[in-house]
């Protein structure tokens, strides 16, 4: 496993979706997280305990997590989770990167697959909720057309994604196999750590 201060601007990962088995990448990588990070992406101090919890639901029915994996290891992701309480046609948005991998566009290709997923799903709004002071989310947003707007000291951008598309829909069903592939990779990279 690579420590922070081993990690070097040539370490490059890639994109997948990550399994229902794997709830425990996501787990781990969120609990890697330092406090500040861990801040910004629950909006509020949160435990190892909490942690666990949360991520033992990634994998329910609607739920998407897309993972950036270096060395079979998730170093930052997105999640897509449509809510009961947003509505049918909408869902929330969230990202997590790790501090030596921030600043390198990975959160804003990771926006780019949950949107494409949004709209292959057929969601119409996307919500993202982000601390005032998180401003390489808020640009991130805005990049993908968000109108953003302060709500309760939170920051609320709603993402509208386009309709799916041909384009859309092959590229997603190219990545599938892709994603049982380098899982099983990935596995085998962490069975021989």
């Amino acid at each position: 496993m690579l420590e922070e201060a081993q990690v070097s601007v040539e370490t490059f990962g890639f994109i997948r979706r990550l399994l229902a088995s794997e709830n425990y990448l996501l787990r781990d990588h969120l609990c890697r997280l330092d406090s500040e990070a861990r801040h910004r992406r629950f909006g509020h101090d949160v435990s190892d305990e909490f942690i666990a919890q949360y991520a033992s639901h990634a994998s329910d029915f609607g739920n998407v997590t897309f993972g950036y994996l270096v060395e079979g290891e998730v170093r930052g992701i997105a999640e897509l989770r449509p809510g009961a309480l947003m509505g049918r046609d909408s869902a929330e948005v969230a990202f997590s990167v790790e501090r030596a991998f921030v600043n390198r566009g990975i959160a804003t290709q990771l926006m780019g697959r949950i949107i494409r997923t949004a709209r292959n799903r057929g969601f119409s709004h996307l919500t993202l909720v982000c601390l005032p002071d998180n401003a390489k989310m808020q640009a991130i947003a805005r990049h993908y057309g968000a109108a953003l707007k302060i709500e309760d000291g939170s920051i609320f951008a709603d993402i509208v994604p386009d309709r799916a598309d041909y384009q859309s829909m092959v590229a997603e069903m190219i990545d599938e196999p892709m994603t049982y592939l380098h899982a099983a990779l990935d596995l085998q990279t962490r069975i021989g750590a």
